[in-house]
């Protein structure tokens, strides 16, 4: 049976997908890329419409690989991509009570692992992962943060301390001493925002689409 997230992920993706017509006449641009911590960058492209210009798709990233990944994007975009068994996952412990562990490939950038969650198979995660790299636009790129996946306040420091020219976080809690997280306050009771909370388009949140038309 699907889990309540998953539940609101299915519906937010078909309201996206009836949406997308009318959003996508408010960016000017399509050539953009989005290097995500989890799904939302497939939320957004489908949300104008636009192909993907990412290999972060359909994945993510446990907070702290995902630091290391954008701190040096360059150098693990050119890494070649291998896959391990699941149980050899540093994560292991973390991911075992999943109850599709095991089903889904995890692969492995030097010393960081990608959970390949929306992938059925080891060729098809290498495949699409390969082909969206070529895609990323490194003149236009938004990286985007949250704090799911062990992510600590310490991990949402570094990620402000990143020399990063385009990016934002989000958080179930506030904190006004980091610029680059913005508050879901609809998320506060929680101890992470869920990808089905993160904003899309205009929100009271951040207006998407005029950040996209700036990078």
């Amino acid at each position: 049976m699907p889990s309540l997230e998953g539940v609101k992920l299915k519906i937010r993706k078909k309201y996206i997908e009836k949406t997308a017509k009318f959003r996508k006449k408010s960016v000017d641009v399509r050539d953009f890329t989005i290097i995500s911590n989890n799904c939302w960058g497939g939320f957004i492209y489908q949300s104008y419409e636009i192909s993907y210009n990412s290999p972060t798709i359909g994945l993510y990233f446990m907070a702290e690989d995902y630091l290391k990944f954008v701190a040096d994007l360059p150098k693990y975009i050119n890494t070649d991509l291998e896959f391990i068994n699941p149980k050899d996952s540093v994560y292991y412990e973390k991911l075992k009570n999943d109850k599709t562990f095991g089903s889904y490939p995890i692969g492995k950038l030097n010393d960081i692992e990608i959970i390949f969650l929306h992938y059925k198979s080891k060729e098809e995660a290498f495949g699409k992962w390969s082909r969206r790299c070529k895609r990323i636009n490194w003149n236009k790129i938004l990286v985007k943060f949250n704090d799911q996946n062990g992510c600590t306040e310490e991990h949402l420091i570094l990620f402000e301390k990143l020399p990063l020219k385009n990016k934002i976080c989000f958080t179930s809690k506030e904190y006004k001493n980091l610029k680059s997280t913005i508050f879901i306050d609809s998320a506060s009771k929680q101890e992470s925002v869920n990808a089905s909370q993160e904003p899309f388009g205009h929100s009271k949140y951040v207006n998407l689409n005029k950040l996209f038309n700036s990078l």
